[in-house]
């Protein structure tokens, strides 16, 4: 990982400079640190010089107190280099600083008192800025009350300006001016602070070992900062306490907790098409799930770490809370206890904080605009109506209470609606198993079993793999299409009008749905294959006689055979699966009737597998069968309509 110096260098070395050629100018650095050092090593860094060709001046003295830290303002020149930033530029160093880039900088110098004796740092300035004086030097160690020293040696560090601490003589300080050092410990023995105290004239500086010493009678030995002591130290940080230790807290373990793979809140999921357009019908408000699906994961408790004072006094910590993961209602625990998964199909939810799968989904109110299309891997109850222009596909039964309008009702189990269907032409209900309603108006209805209604069925289309019943006392079919497998049944067909009616009788729906779409195909393909043909013919035609035939259609001769290949190879396809339902519709052993317990009106076309009568005159109380390759007409046939149902009709 790249020091901190090294992002600065590297955030620096973006900057675009300008070399002024008509004249020589020095460069300075106006930055802010919170250590003399960091900032001579930053400027160091910056302008791609060692120290020694450094000098600096301290603007302000930083400072560092209980509540927060005052960074140093340094002057910084370098010495002897031609290149000068443009323009002042702000640049954040590691820990947040500023660092402000100046053209000018006066020199700087530091003398120390140490056990070794005195010695002098000086740095040379930068551009316009002022020279350190030997002067100033000479009464600065007279302050310090050093006197004994060879002045040419001080005159030639002053020159020489290499940024490091020279020796200048020995000295023998008088100790009882030297500086000293209070360490104050917390009462909670989780910090200790430094104070410095400046010597007196006289007196040695301050030093890092020092400090030590006095740690160590305090019994101070845990996350002592020394980088820290050396920066206040250096930077004459007087009677100000400083953090410089600090322990190390204890870090409680976290509780147990469980990770849910489902969403936990009903929160609407909008989804756009790859148009961009949003269905606001599609809410998502369901959380379906199969089973064996992964619901939740516990997440193990940790282990307290404990912590220590500066004085090494060891911290306690607790221990994170655990506990057991309990499954739900058609919910299963892993073997290690870790995981919960699903047991069936159906929406997930928690309950009484329990993950639970739930086989049945309850609307209490209408499907709408509030509750959007639903799509649930169970069964769907509706306690109110399903409004126009939604959709319920359950991978259970479907239960509507109320009624449905112009919309789809796709179940794999049973469909049953309390009242009736308004579809409007364009609703469609599907249903693995039965569908039960009180009656049903322009709508699609195709069902893998029964379909049996109470009042009556009005232009609508129906198929059934089985029956259609009607078995109420106004039980009606009128207009459009039914088509069952086995049986027909109601008390009226047809109406006064003469409304064309067309009921069949003894076939499979769907094959006969599918070989109605297959002729439509077929019907479609020859069209298209007879013009395809026609202009291929062209095309050859020109390409034979060399009229205008250009490279263009060359390429579009070429496609044309391409789609002409295709076309037959469908056809050929399509013909042998029309053979194919042909020989299946034969087959099929169910003769199938229609019965007719009041009256038969003509406009109705019955049809028995594939032989049709059309009715011309009203019949009373009869039966359609099929018998000697011809319908016939014979009294009425009494069914047992419970035992077909499957429960009581009233």
């Amino acid at each position: 990982m790249a020091s901190s110096f090294q992002r600065l260098q590297q955030a620096l070395s973006e900057l675009t400079f300008e070399a002024e050629t008509d004249k020589q100018v020095e460069n300075s650095l106006n930055l802010e640190s919170f250590s003399i050092e960091e900032g001579l090593e930053k400027a160091s860094e910056y302008f791609g010089v060692s120290i020694s060709d450094l000098e600096y001046e301290i603007l302000e003295h930083g400072k560092k107190s209980l509540f927060g830290k005052k960074p140093y303002k340094l002057l910084i020149r370098t010495v002897g280099v031609e290149t000068v930033p443009e323009e002042e530029t702000g640049v954040e160093g590691e820990k947040g600083e500023t660092v402000v880039l100046k053209k000018d900088m006066d020199g700087i110098f530091k003398v120390r008192i140490t056990r070794v004796g005195a010695v002098l740092k000086v740095t040379k300035p930068r551009g316009k800025g002022s020279k350190v004086r030997v002067e100033d030097v000479l009464r600065a160690l007279s302050t310090k009350g050093v006197a004994d020293f060879d002045k040419s040696k001080i005159a030639k560090i002053v020159r020489d300006g290499s940024g490091e601490y020279s020796k200048i003589c020995d000295y023998n300080p008088v100790e009882r001016n030297n500086a000293t050092v209070v360490i104050e410990v917390s009462e909670d023995e989780m910090k200790a602070f430094m104070t410095i105290v400046p010597p007196n004239p006289g007196g040695r500086d301050l030093d890092i070992d020092d400090v030590m010493e006095e740690l160590d009678v305090k019994g101070v030995t845990v996350g002592i900062m020394k980088e820290v002591i050396a920066e206040n130290i250096e930077g004459d940080v007087f009677n100000v306490p400083v953090l410089i230790a600090e322990g190390i807290k204890p870090e409680n373990g976290e509780d147990a907790k469980v990770v849910y793979n489902f969403r936990t809140e009903k929160k609407l999921q909008l989804e756009e098409d790859e148009k961009g357009q949003v269905n606001f019908k599609d809410l998502n408000l369901v959380e379906n799930v199969v089973a064996g699906q992964l619901l939740a994961t516990k997440v193990q408790a940790t282990e307290g770490k404990p912590g220590r004072t500066v004085t090494d006094r060891l911290m306690d910590a607790k221990d994170g809370k655990d506990f057991t993961l309990e499954p739900g209602k058609n919910t299963e625990l892993s073997q290690d206890g870790m995981n919960i998964m699903a047991s069936i199909n159906g929406q997930v939810m928690i309950v009484n904080q329990k993950v639970t799968v739930e086989p049945i989904y309850e609307v209490n109110g209408d499907v709408d605009i509030h509750t959007g299309n639903i799509l649930f891997l169970g069964t769907v109850i509706v306690k109110g109506n399903v409004e126009d222009g939604f959709s319920i596909k359950a991978a259970g039964d479907i239960e509507v209470r109320g009624s449905v309008g112009k919309c789809l009702l796709d179940a794999e189990g049973n469909v049953n609606i309390k009242q009736g269907v308004m579809g409007k032409l364009e609703g469609t209900i599907k249903a693995g198993g039965a569908v039960w309603a009180k009656f049903l108006e322009q709508v699609n209805v195709i069902s893998d079993k029964s379909v049996f209604v109470q009042d009556g069925i009005m232009h609508c289309k129906v198929d059934a793999a089985e029956k259609v019943i009607c078995f109420g006392k106004r039980a009606t079919r009128v207009g459009g299409m039914i088509r069952a497998g086995e049986i027909v049944n109601t008390k009226t067909l047809g109406s006064v009008s003469f409304t064309e009616t067309v009921v069949e009788v003894g076939v499979d729906p769907k094959s006969r749905q599918r070989l109605f779409e297959l002729e439509k195909e077929k019907s479609e393909s020859d069209a298209s294959l007879e013009r395809l043909v026609a202009n291929i013919n062209t095309l050859e035609n020109q390409k034979k006689h060399r009229r205008g035939f250009t490279d263009e259609k060359e390429e579009l001769l070429a496609k044309m055979l391409s789609s002409k290949e295709e076309f037959t190879i469908r056809l050929s396809e399509i013909k042998e699966e029309m053979n194919e339902l042909k020989s299946y519709l034969k087959l099929l052993r169910t003769i199938g009737k229609v019965s007719v317990s009041k009256e038969v009106f003509p406009g109705v076309r019955i049809g028995i597998k594939d032989i049709y009568y059309d009715v011309s005159n009203e019949f009373k109380n009869i039966t359609f069968v099929l018998e000697s390759g011809r319908i016939r007409v014979k009294k009425y046939e009494e069914i047992d309509l419970e035992e077909i149902v499957g429960r009581k009709v009233r």
